[in-house]
């Protein structure tokens, strides 16, 4: 255990118009020969161009478009050889999927072997072609965090370290406002169970040192998952139902970078291992994942902080969080479901064709999610599996 807590956030720039601060941003590095790493509906939808426009002589650039949505290990570690060498940078430019792929890239570039000899925490033996990221969702805060995260032998799971968080991020608003409803509303829905699970994290000081900051909940991340909650909660279904409305994109994306950087200070929980174990059993995007562990996981942690509980319950429901009144713990399960109905996502992973059958299954699965499960409030025990095959 240690009773020091670290703080070591990326910088970033934050706001609409902030892309075109992206070339004096990569001079003042001194990052010549870029690499962009996107997806195809990025490539397509005129965000690529809009960077590329940006990024003229004496910037030198390449480019790998076809970032999956949902990438395996095998797809990194294919294009490792593509690109030869001298990248002064990778530019992770998309959702989720893009960014960690420039990251597990970087890995793999550098230090060579294959992807699958980096997962777990602190595997990465040295630093990596620096990172920059540029997210286009209000999702994962991949932007901010020190994992990348893909699928491997059909597990969900994670290469953590302090070396692969990104050297700098650019977060403009304006590049989520043509963000189809349904991304928005799985990468909002990811954003959120970030900010709720980091906020409920296991106290740092019974969480041991680990190679990554994945320390326990702190001050800092506290006061960060807080924020992260309340814009996401506020703002999240008009983004998704008002997909032109500024000023919910706005918050969803200062939500969303929020609850990236409180989470990957703190770590996150028993729903995040759940739905990455789900994750790779099924296809299916992780925020629909999240949703349907949702119940499952927060049922199985309700006695463990049920005062923080009915803190992000107060929020909810616009109480005084500093006042005497305060709502069940079991409001925010409650809410939660009401959200999930709202967004015609799964409640529960029957909805995705899981049935019984597989908790065994779901349950080995979660248990090597340890990334996740050091940080869960409620230590792991017996009555797991019988929390699992009634929440399927």
């Amino acid at each position: 255990m240690s009773e020091i807590i670290q703080f070591s956030p990326s910088p970033s720039l934050f706001g609409f118009g902030a892309l075109a601060r992206l070339p004096e941003e990569l001079r003042a590095r001194d990052f010549k020969r870029i690499l962009i790493i996107t997806d195809p509906q990025i490539s397509t939808g005129g965000i690529l161009q809009r960077v590329l426009d940006l990024l003229k002589h004496p910037l030198r650039v390449e480019l790998f478009e076809e970032a999956p949505t949902e990438p395996l290990d095998v797809d990194v570690d294919r294009e490792k050889e593509r690109f030869g060498a001298g990248f002064d940078a990778l530019l992770g430019l998309g959702g989720g999927s893009a960014m960690d792929f420039a990251k597990a890239l970087s890995i793999v570039m550098t230090h060579g072997g294959l992807l699958g000899d980096y997962v777990g925490e602190g595997s990465v033996p040295g630093p990596v072609i620096p990172v920059v990221c540029i997210p286009t969702t209000s999702g994962t805060g991949s932007q901010n965090t020190q994992t990348s995260v893909f699928t491997i032998d059909g597990v969900k799971r994670g290469c953590s370290s302090e070396y692969v968080r990104p050297v700098f991020s650019i977060v403009d608003p304006q590049l989520t406002m043509n963000c189809p409803p349904v991304v928005t509303r799985n990468a909002g829905y990811d954003a959120l169970m970030h900010a709720i699970e980091s906020f409920l994290a296991r106290p740092h000081p019974q969480v041991p040192e680990r190679p990554i900051l994945y320390q326990g909940s702190n001050p800092f991340s506290r006061g960060l998952a807080l924020e992260a909650f309340r814009l996401i909660w506020t703002y999240f279904p008009q983004a998704v139902s008002h997909g032109d409305d500024r000023g919910a994109r706005e918050g969803m994306s200062m939500g969303s970078h929020l609850a990236g950087l409180a989470f990957s200070h703190s770590g996150l929980g028993l729903v995040h291992a759940l739905a990455s174990s789900l994750g790779g059993m099924i296809d299916e995007p992780h925020g629909v994942c999240l949703a349907a562990c949702t119940n499952m996981g927060l049922s199985y942690n309700l006695n463990a902080c049920e005062k923080d509980y009915a803190v992000l319950g107060n929020i909810m429901e616009e109480e005084n969080v500093s006042g005497s009144t305060r709502v069940p713990p079991e409001n925010l399960l409650l809410n939660l479901q009401k959200l999930i109905h709202e967004l015609d996502l799964p409640s529960r992973p029957s909805e995705l064709g899981i049935g019984k059958k597989d908790a065994q299954k779901l349950l080995n699965n979660t248990l090597v999610q340890t990334r996740r499960t050091k940080t869960n409030p409620r230590p792991l025990d017996d009555q797991l599996h019988s929390f699992i095959e009634k929440g399927i």
